[in-house]
């Protein structure tokens, strides 16, 4: 459920026309579930100053970091439909409750950083734009997340060293693979893991090198392996209703520049994941890579796993298999 009641968000945030002398002017409210410093937040705030100026000043968007217009990460999809909110920064797989498909992108060893999301988008990217109109939005660009590894007190480079590691998942797809590693996963809050840690509660956290450094983690375990199993994007959306009262003048100046930042913020995504993953082991934290024996178990985990996936959302089976022919994997 979206915190507050419908009818008075919708009210409060709906798209405004301010006449003045010379032009109308629509301001929009973007919602982030993101801190402000997370390079989700900037591309966002980016994308919005670029907006201004193209349109002239007919369209401003205000961008409110950090859920604080109460529209959670997870409730982003329907917070943009219902027009409570007229952009936002969607984390697909956080909407698999509503689009069951939505979760392909957490799938282990499906999509493995940049290059491979690339393809990946040209796949999915059609079935996407349906989704989204379905639920009356329209897609403006994709940004990607750096991908996961896991942070221990011990090291993980092999097979063996996963055994009964009692480590924090993330989200169902990697308590799943976590689990098939022969680990011993738990699903805990984000707020729970430091006292867990601290505790002996669990052994390691399964997460970004963003998270890691926002969570100091090299406070509390010793090593990173940098797994890199999965690569998710956020999609950022514009409501339908909004997006129609546009102008077409304003519309294809808007279309223009999202095409042309995303690369841009390809990048920010890139070079936050470079630069935190040197402040880990700036900090002391030992980076270990996961050899041949841990390669192989998590291609094969993840190839169950997606296997499992096609044939309980079947909708996903022809990006799947376009994806990974075009990828060849």
């Amino acid at each position: 459920m979206i915190a507050y009641s419908l009818k008075a968000l919708a009210a409060g945030a709906a798209l405004a026309l301010v006449t003045g002398s010379a032009m109308a002017q629509t301001k929009l409210d973007f919602s982030t579930p993101w801190p402000e410093t997370n390079f989700q937040n900037v591309a966002a705030n980016r994308f919005a100053e670029a907006v201004k100026e193209a349109t002239g000043g007919s369209v401003e968007i205000t961008v409110h970091k950090g859920s604080e217009i109460g529209v959670s990460a997870s409730e982003s999809l329907a917070a943009v439909e219902n027009g409570i909110v007229q952009m936002g920064s969607v984390l697909l797989f956080l909407q698999a409750g509503e689009e069951p498909v939505l979760a392909m992108d957490t799938l282990p060893f499906l999509i493995r950083g940049q290059d491979e999301m690339k393809l990946f988008l040209e796949a999915a990217s059609p079935l996407y734009d349906e989704i989204a109109e379905r639920h009356n939005q329209k897609i403006l660009y994709y940004v990607p997340w750096p991908s996961p590894g896991v942070y221990s007190r011990e090291k993980i480079s092999s097979a063996a060293d996963m055994e009964g590691v009692r480590i924090r998942a993330f989200n169902p797809a990697s308590f799943q693979f976590l689990t098939l590693l022969g680990a011993a996963p738990l699903e805990m809050p984000w707020g729970d893991v430091a006292p867990a840690l601290a505790a002996g509660t669990i052994d390691g956290v399964a997460t970004s090198t963003s998270s890691g450094v926002d969570g100091k983690l090299w406070d509390l375990t010793a090593f990173f392996s940098p797994m890199q199993w999965s690569t998710s994007s956020d999609a950022v959306t514009v409501n339908l209703d909004t997006w129609n009262a546009l102008s077409p003048e304003e519309q294809t100046k808007i279309e223009e520049l999202a095409a042309k930042m995303q690369d841009e913020f390809w990048a920010l995504s890139a070079a936050e994941d470079e630069t935190k993953g040197n402040t880990l082991a700036e900090n002391g934290m030992t980076i270990v890579q996961p050899d041949e024996s841990l390669m192989t178990l998590m291609g094969e985990s993840g190839r169950t796993m997606w296997d499992e996936f096609i044939e309980r959302v079947p909708e996903a089976g022809p990006v799947i298999e376009a994806y990974t022919k075009a990828a060849g994997k």
